[in-house]
């Protein structure tokens, strides 16, 4: 659950926002820009792609990946060091949380959004949904335009402004038109945020690179070419992630040994 209030206001808004903006999607705006057979399958392919980014939230969310439960070593070996907060030896690349309060296999950062920290074993999850985000907002922001004018009363200054303004808008004139502009201006505003992550993470990785280690730069000893990079995020069956987030694709790495040669796949057993 999440830990702070505003980690708990995002995940609310995004608990609300995906589904509200799929049923406008199918249901509002398909069949009125398509023909019966072309709205089928946009509702399918939107089905589709829904099923996908609701999935792999909540992965996000119930994936494990911080050190607690693992056996760790009572010394600190090569690379390692200790956090003061857990008390605890910390593996490289693993970072303390003050929100979680838990140290994070390669830490990638604290996501608001899920409540959550994205470390190595939920970083599969995190960009996928992002992908899947900034992929359907795109499409939808497009197709929006084509529906939205006529409910703003046609193209004018004051309907942009208008949907400049989509919070004071549904305030002022509480109507279906206006959860309308409301709807399309979210669509928008998510587009070109996820435009900026995605740029980001993906350059990330394709580099093998946590923030931390970009802002610092200390992660090019981690960088061992663009195939390999993508492995240690999403697994060994890439190519299948997808698809669905049930699918398996076993990691590369454990978390705990980051040397340069070929590192044990299988996570080391939790204590019960």
């Amino acid at each position: 659950m999440p830990r702070s209030f505003a980690d708990f206001c995002a995940v609310v808004f995004m608990c609300f926002a995906i589904p509200a903006i799929y049923v406008f999607e199918v249901f509002i705006v398909a069949p009125t820009i398509y023909n019966a057979t072309l709205s089928v399958l946009h509702g399918i392919a939107g089905t589709f792609i829904v099923a996908n980014i609701i999935g792999n939230f909540i992965a996000i969310m119930l994936v494990d990946t911080s050190t607690q439960g693992l056996l760790l070593p009572s010394q600190v070996p090569s690379g390692w060091h200790v956090c003061a907060a857990c008390e605890s030896t910390a593996p490289a690349r693993s970072r303390h949380c003050n929100t979680c309060n838990v140290c994070v296999l390669k830490k990638e950062h604290h996501c608001v959004f899920t409540g959550c920290c994205v470390g190595l074993k939920n970083h599969r999850y995190f960009y996928i949904f992002l992908f899947y985000m900034w992929g359907s907002t795109l499409y939808c922001s497009f197709l929006n335009a084509f529906f939205i004018w006529p409910h703003v009363g046609g193209f004018s200054m004051w309907a942009v402004v208008r949907l400049l303004l989509p919070g004071v808008w549904i305030l002022w004139e509480p109507s279906l038109d206006t959860l309308y502009a409301f709807l399309f201006s979210i669509n928008v505003i998510g587009f070109l945020f996820m435009t900026v992550l995605i740029f980001y993470y993906t350059g990330l990785l394709v580099t093998n690179t946590t923030t931390y280690e970009n802002n610092n730069r200390k992660g090019q000893k981690y960088d061992h070419g663009t195939e390999h990079n993508i492995k240690v995020t999403l697994g060994e069956r890439w190519y299948l992630t997808w698809i669905f987030p049930t699918i398996s694709s076993p990691l590369t790495y454990d978390g705990l040994d980051w040397s340069n040669q070929i590192s044990s796949r299988s996570v080391r057993p939790k204590t019960r």
